[in-house]
């Protein structure tokens, strides 16, 4: 197993923002750290977000609106217009701050909107979105942003998991194929690796499995919140999920070689990751596949209808 790479942390200064920004794949544990990291010290994420479990997609939005490259992910909106991401981060902005002027310039905009959505979260604002791994004109925005901001300390966690687990839980809930998304989760961890070469100390990168065996691996993160140990309960993490596609027989996906040599490489063992081959397999995720889109489609009326009466609820309109 490799050692978990621990940054140092560091008190707040005086007068200086906080952000700890967690970068993950989807199904990879960020929002238990989003939560456990919310229960201490003040940290706060944002309230409003068209987005689930308070994800922004800040970083992508941006790299839309400066027109950066970004690559189509799998089952998701991005990468999303640059109009349209535009409208959007300017909305949120005006919604997640204090008194910020939108500035003309984009770059403005975009970096000093975070520094207010940082101050306007004091002591420490926290952020997660998995689309901004695999996007690196994402990091990179990220990292100028930091070179730019003297008024706010940054600290990133890397989160990483078993690739089986990940993938099993994708094709569980939104029937995506592991098949394609091994390669998309192969390319995040692929910039994880090189975003920790820049980063030295201000990168904690933590394995899952790590984190809710040894709640020592998230020291460094504790002490950059100001927070303590004691303030953490010691169960607030589970290992109900792992391994769930063990148990599974009908699920026959097996890893790339170059996914597996990648998985190696942050401590996972052949053991952790060998799956027997089912030759039904294929013929059994195209059905499946297809019956969840058929259900998918049919249902999405409904789900319009739940998301408008949730709106309106919200506003304090009767329905």
């Amino acid at each position: 197993m490799t050692p978990t790479v621990r940054g140092p942390g560091h008190p707040q200064e005086p007068g200086k923002n906080k952000c700890v920004i967690v970068l993950s794949t989807k199904s990879s544990g960020s929002s238990a750290i989003q939560r456990l990291i919310g229960s201490l010290a003040g940290a706060r994420h944002v309230r409003h977000t068209r987005h689930r479990e308070s994800e922004t997609l800040y970083w992508t939005k941006a790299a839309s609106v400066l027109g950066l490259p970004q690559i189509k992910m799998l089952d998701s909106e991005v990468p999303i217009p640059a109009r349209r991401a535009r409208r959007e981060l300017v909305s949120f902005l005006r919604k997640n701050t204090r008194d910020f002027r939108i500035p003309t310039d984009p770059r403005d905009m975009i970096f000093l909107g975070w520094e207010k959505l940082c101050e306007s979260h004091r002591p420490v604002f926290l952020e997660k979105s998995p689309h901004h791994l695999v996007q690196w004109s994402a990091l990179e925005l990220m990292l100028e942003c930091e070179a730019r901001l003297d008024s706010t300390e940054f600290l990133y966690i890397g989160l990483i998991r078993n690739p089986m687990d990940v993938l099993y839980s994708a094709w569980s809930r939104w029937r995506t194929f592991p098949e394609e998304a091994q390669f998309e989760w192969e390319l995040a961890y692929r910039n994880l690796q090189c975003l920790r070469e820049r980063l030295d100390d201000r990168l904690v990168v933590v394995r899952y499995e790590d984190m809710v065996s040894d709640l020592d691996t998230l020291d460094p993160v504790i002490r950059f919140v100001g927070a303590t140990r004691d303030q953490v309960p010691a169960d607030y993490l589970h290992a109900r999920s792992f391994s769930k596609w063990k148990d599974d027989r009908d699920y026959g996906f097996q890893l790339a070689p170059s996914v597996r040599e990648m998985a190696h490489a942050f401590g996972y063992t052949s053991a952790e990751l060998d799956n027997p081959e089912n030759p039904r397999w294929r013929i059994f995720r195209t059905r499946t596949r297809r019956s969840y889109r058929t259900r998918h489609t049919m249902l999405a009326p409904i789900r319009m209808l739940r998301r408008a009466h949730s709106v309106l609820t919200k506003n304090g309109v009767s329905v």
